[in-house]
Parts: C-alpha cells; structure tokens; sequence
C-alpha cells in the first residue's frame, strides 16, 4: 500500500510551500512540527541523510531530521485524487470477481465434458494426470481430487501389472535357462568317468533343482 501511495502522489501537481497546502510546514522543520501540523504519515522511505513522510496530499522531504522540501496539494484536490483512486480499485475488484465467477462457471462445464468423454476415459493414466494438472492451474478453484486419485490409482495398477509382467518373463526366462543346463548336466554326466565330476555335476542338478521349485512357485503366485 505504501508503493500505491508514494505512485499516487508523484502523480499529482506538486506546491512547494504554497499558503493553503503546505499548511504551515516550512523549511527547518522537524519530523514533531511536521506530524503536528499534517498529523502522522501514510507512509516513509529513509535512506542516508534522507527521510520522505507520505501523505494523501503530498509528501515532504527531510535532510538529517529537518524539512528540506514540502510537495503538498490542497485538501480537496487530495480528496478529488483519492476518489479517483478509489473508483479504480473498486472497479479492479469488481473485474477481479467477475473473472473469478467466469473461470468457475467454465471449469464445471469443461470439467462435465472430460468427464464425459470416453476417450478421454481410455487414455493412459499418464495422459490423464497430466491433463488435470493443467486443468487444476487453469481453474484452481474447480474440485478434481476425485477424478485425479482415480488416475493415480489407475497408474499404479499398471506399474504393478507392468512389473509382474515382467517379472514372469524373467521367471521364465530363467526356468528355461535351468531346463537347457539340466539336459547339458544328464549329457556330461553319461560321459563322465571320474567320480568327482559326477559328484559336481549331481551337487549343481541339486541346486538348480531347488532353484526351479522356488521359481515354479513363484511363478503359481503371479498367476493367480
């Protein structure tokens, strides 16, 4: 509010030391004398050496604690400036809400028509979780929870079916590669003479053999 008021008055036409707008306030002054004859500020910048005091007439200047220029108008052509000031904001307000009624009427109608249409229905989770993120930016006072956590919860049944898909790939995969090693184990078993290398050969057919039963299993419980 202060940037307004500081904006507003170097708007206006500025009287230095004029009799009816400076009110008494003349060069010397200090911040007391000053705030007794105009009342308290609106408003103030310091910087440095400098102090401004803002008031809806005008503003005055300080240098170390002392009024070094007064730019002042009169009471009514503050009161004059203030009014127009004020009808701006008024009307800035009214087309504030008239957007803000407007954005919500077409946000329930668009959102009655995404929700009929079945194509929209169809598409992947993805697409319709990015449609509802723009859709919430666009009109952020629509209510789309419902339809969002549905598209999550879509989303996350494929990600599961997605990965147990490929879960049972791997499983298979796998159970082939044992299925190819046994056949390799029965043939170097019948050539085998030495007994140590059987006893390799029946130790790892033991392993993959538990292996399998686990994958099998595993297999059963992805299928249900």
């Amino acid at each position: 509010m202060k940037i307004i008021v500081a904006v507003f008055v170097l708007c206006l036409p500025f009287y230095v030391f004029g009799a009816d707008a400076s009110v008494g306030v003349a060069k010397g002054d200090t911040f007391d004398q000053v705030i007794q004859k105009l009342g308290a500020p609106k408003g103030q910048v310091k910087g440095g050496m400098r102090t401004t005091y803002y008031y809806d007439r005008g503003m005055v200047d300080f240098r170390t604690g002392r009024v070094e220029r007064v730019f002042l108008v009169t009471d009514q052509e503050a009161k004059d400036r203030i009014a127009v000031r004020e009808k701006v904001e008024a009307d800035m307000r009214q087309q504030a809400e008239a957007e803000h009624v407007r954005l919500k009427v077409a946000g329930k109608a668009q959102l009655e028509k995404i929700l009929a249409d079945k194509t929209f229905a169809a598409s992947p989770p993805v697409v319709r979780l990015a449609y509802w993120a723009d859709f919430q930016k666009q009109y952020p006072e629509i209510d789309v929870s419902t339809p969002i956590a549905e598209a999550k919860k879509a989303q996350k049944s494929a990600q599961d079916e997605n990965g147990r898909v490929s879960e049972l790939l791997a499983l298979n995969n796998r159970a082939s590669e044992i299925d190819a090693r046994f056949k390799q184990l029965d043939e170097d078993y019948a050539v085998s003479l030495a007994n140590w290398k059987r006893t390799e050969i029946d130790e790892e057919r033991a392993k993959l053999t538990e292996e399998l039963a686990a994958l099998k299993a595993r297999l059963e419980a992805l299928l249900k």
